[in-house]
This record gives structure tokens, C-alpha cells and sequence, in this order.
């Protein structure tokens, strides 16, 4: 079984490495499975919102006869938000400032999360506080 703690861990490593404000891991449905911030954050909202938009973006997809994606990354004038598919049910997202490592290495950074939770799957097997 995969501790919160351990979740948790690679979140704040993930957070440190790349600088961004703001890592999770969270269910299809919204449910925060991990979220780790270095700012104030109301972890139930964030991943409510986050479930939305990937959400949408499948619809999108399957609307369009396209495979659905594997990761969004999303560039505003002063940040950027990635958000990757781990699992059937599950997902990550980061969002950082513009001057964040995500910014230049998204791709990195995904191939970089997605090496560290390999061992760690399936998250189904998760085990909440």
C-alpha cells in the first residue's frame, strides 16, 4: 500500500526541484489523494478544479475522435500548470511561476515524476489519513 506520507514526499521533492508553488496527485473525481504547497491552498477546491479540466479537455478529445491526452500543460502570462495522467483514476498536477523549473522542463519534469511513482503503482492501492 502507498502511504500518504510517502506521496507526500515525492510531491515536496518534485516541489523542490522544479520550484513550483503547488504539486498533487488526485482522482478522477477530485479527491486529493496528496497535495503538497508552499502556499496556502484549499486542497479539495484545487483538485475539484483540476478533475475539471482534465475532465474537459477528454470530452474534448473523444468529441474529436483524438485519444485522449496525457498531459495538459497550460502557460499563463506569469505561470504555468502541468497536468499528467498516471493511472486509469488518477493524476498530477504542478503549477508554478513563470521563473519555475516546470516552465522550461515540463517535459522532463514528467518523465522525472512518472520514474519516481513507477514503483510505487498501482495508486489505487493508496491508503488515506
Amino acid at each position: 500500500m502507498v502511504s500518504p506520507e510517502t506521496l507526500e514526499r515525492v510531491l515536496r521533492d518534485f516541489n523542490f526541484t522544479y520550484d513550483t508553488r503547488v504539486s498533487g496527485i488526485v482522482t478522477k473525481t477530485g479527491s486529493p489523494m496528496a497535495v503538497q504547497a508552499n502556499a496556502e491552498v484549499e486542497e479539495d477546491h484545487f483538485s475539484t478544479m483540476v478533475a475539471t479540466l482534465l475532465g474537459s479537455a477528454e470530452v474534448i478529445y473523444r468529441g474529436l475522435d483524438l485519444s485522449p491526452p496525457d498531459n495538459i500543460l497550460v502557460r499563463g502570462q506569469n505561470g504555468v500548470m502541468l497536468i499528467l495522467n498516471l493511472e486509469r483514476n488518477a493524476f498530477f498536477v504542478a503549477v508554478g511561476g513563470e521563473e519555475c523549473g516546470l516552465a522550461q522542463n515540463a517535459e522532463e519534469a514528467a518523465e522525472s515524476l512518472r520514474r519516481v511513482l513507477a514503483p510505487l503503482k498501482p495508486l489505487e492501492k493508496f491508503t488515506r489519513r
